[in-house]
């Protein structure tokens, strides 16, 4: 099964059922943290399965719910965005370079039809899948790009598979991606841990949630002090792309950690300090009429802007 699951860090066995994981056990501690990023850790941002088919081929998908409210103790993140969490989303397919949108629902498709097939598994939920019939694997892009940050990473804001950002960068660079972005998280530095698989590019995507809930500034630069360390540690010579956070409707507000801009100029501080580090600037990027929630989470029309302009902006290796 693994030679037809792309975009995955490894693929699990239970009941008779594939499961396609993003995160490594050794982050199963920080994902605890809340109930939030034990759910969303759970889904599948980003994978694919891909193959070519060479009969009639079944597809059994099982859909998990879990629970996002807050454990005791653990912070509100409903009272804090203000308005309830659209997770909704389709199951695409693509047959042969034509998108179907179907349902995301439990149950079996037959696919009858086509040659070279992608299905795009759920963004925001998990899911159980086998795959039955005659097929082949679509080989592996030779690089991958490790795609770290919070919900708009991880696709919140989409509500079709296929769209999330990680996705249409993958299609644009013809680079496997590895989606660990997580809704809801801060600049985590404990998430950074060695992998069981290659990584070639790195895109970071923090900064929205923390100029939001973090009161201290002092502790965010901190952290971004040992994530860039982490991250050049475990990959001392692989491109590091730093997109600071997008334009919010509510960018004016008052915050304790202080003016918006300056969660930029922070990351912007730590990240001259490396060698082969992009930092781009997100605002600059945004389309400010193009959300899906009216000030933070970009639709699909500003999502695939945005994917457009880094696949542009992209420091690919010469």
């Amino acid at each position: 099964m693994n030679n037809f699951v792309h975009n995955a860090l490894r693929v699990e066995e239970k009941d008779g059922l594939f499961f396609a994981r993003r995160f490594p056990n050794a982050v199963t501690g920080q994902l605890a943290a809340h109930a939030l990023y034990e759910a969303m850790g759970r889904s599948s941002a980003s994978v694919q399965l891909r193959l070519y088919r060479r009969g009639k081929v079944t597809l059994t998908l099982q859909r998990f719910s879990a629970s996002l409210l807050p454990k005791k103790g653990q912070l509100n993140f409903a009272e804090r965005y203000g308005r309830p969490l659209d997770l909704s989303e389709s199951l695409d397919i693509d047959v042969d370079g034509m998108l179907f949108h179907n349902p995301l629902t439990s149950g079996v498709t037959h696919i009858t039809e086509g040659e070279e097939i992608t299905i795009h598994l759920p963004n925001h939920h998990e899911v159980g899948f086998t795959l039955e019939g005659s097929f082949e694997p679509i080989p592996f892009h030779q690089e991958t790009l490790l795609c770290l940050g919070d919900s708009i990473i991880q696709g919140v804001g989409v509500h079709h598979s296929s769209e999330g950002l990680c996705s249409q960068l993958g299609q644009i660079l013809g680079m496997n991606v590895l989606n660990q972005g997580l809704a809801g998280s801060l600049l985590n530095p404990k998430l950074v841990v060695p992998l069981a698989s290659q990584v070639d590019y790195i895109l970071l995507g923090y900064g929205t949630n923390d100029w939001s809930i973090r009161e201290d500034k002092e502790e965010f630069r901190k952290d971004a002090e040992l994530l860039f360390a982490n991250l050049r540690s475990l990959y001392p010579h692989q491109p590091i792309i730093v997109l600071t956070p997008l334009y919010r409707g509510d960018h004016a507000s008052v915050r304790p950690f202080g003016r918006f801009e300056e969660v930029g100029e922070i990351l912007n501080d730590r990240a001259v300090t490396y060698e082969n580090v992009t930092l781009i600037d997100g605002v600059t990027l945004s389309l400010r009429d193009q959300f899906d929630d009216g000030f933070l989470h970009p639709n699909s029309t500003f999502i695939t802007h945005l994917a457009q302009a880094l696949g542009d902006r992209f420091p690919l290796r010469i």
